[in-house]
């Protein structure tokens, strides 16, 4: 017996009439097609539809936001898909007051920079007052005359560094050491600090906004140590009285060197010279 063959059994399909026709019909509707798109002004499209119609600045501080998107070269009306993203990036990141940034695109119209500003930590003398943050970076100016309230750093030498220079000498880590320390949630003394002094290689020297002189050893001592400063400093504010110098630099002890009031002349001295004076009218 042979092999069953299922498809012998299979009843044949009928063709479908006019079946040539809707081919044709396919193919004209798909010309025509293609001639309507041709036509389209896909310039005026584009440039209605695919702009840029809002940027977005996140993480700003101290940097205007339109500075920001200034510095990206991003704009308002820019083509939206000509834009190169990571160029815009690497020119927010030559920027000396920006750590970090990110540039995407943001639906339907829109772009969004992201950015991490660089916090000042210090001032140093450049010519005019630059900046430095907490890990040395050498910070340009916002703006003429404009720098942040932070402690003025006394010895390093910045003549002729480039903003954005990563300066890491023994000195300007000194500093940093101290104005962090100093800083520091415990002990909140870096608002009372005016002037942080490394030029000697063995001796800090904190000078305080009332022009008191806090004596220190290189590098910050122990919290301790620091604890007690503030616990003198406070006391010595609540009486009202004037130190000179502070000594912070024995591991056990705080040392207090009182001002030495100026003299006055006296009042009864004052009375009779005004009294001359008058005669002599």
């Amino acid at each position: 017996m042979g092999a069953y063959q299922g498809k012998a059994l299979q009843a044949p399909r009928p063709r479908r009439r006019g079946g040539r026709w809707r081919a044709v019909a396919r193919v004209l509707v798909l010309i025509l097609g293609v001639a309507a798109l041709a036509h389209v002004p896909w310039g005026a499209v584009r440039h209605h539809w695919l702009v840029v119609s809002e940027v977005r600045v996140d993480g700003t501080r101290y940097l205007d936001p339109a500075r920001v998107a200034e510095i990206a070269g991003l704009r308002v009306g820019d083509d939206l898909f000509r834009i190169d993203l990571q160029r815009a990036r690497q020119a927010l990141l030559l920027d000396s007051r920006i750590a970090s940034a990110e540039v995407a695109r943001r639906l339907p119209r829109g772009l969004r920079i992201r950015i991490a500003e660089r916090v000042p930590a210090l001032l140093v003398h450049h010519g005019t007052p630059w900046e430095l943050d907490s890990t040395g970076v050498l910070l340009a100016p916002l703006d003429r005359g404009v720098v942040a309230d932070v402690p003025l750093l006394v010895g390093p030498d910045f003549e002729g560094v480039e903003a954005g220079t990563h300066v890491g000498s023994a000195t300007v880590m000194r500093g940093l050491a101290w104005a962090g320390t100093l800083s520091a949630q415990a002990l909140q003394l870096g608002g009372q600090v005016s002037e942080l002094d490394v030029s000697r290689d063995a001796v800090t020297t904190i000078t305080l906004m009332g022009g008191t002189r806090v004596i220190g050893p290189a590098w910050p001592p122990s919290a301790r140590v620091l604890s007690a400063l503030r616990v003198v400093l406070a006391d010595l504010k609540q009486k009202g009285t004037v130190a000179d110098e502070v000594d912070v630099r024995f591991e056990n002890q705080v040392i207090v060197r009182p001002a030495v009031p100026q003299r006055r002349r006296p009042v009864m001295d004052e009375r009779r010279s005004h009294r001359r004076s008058t005669t002599r009218r």
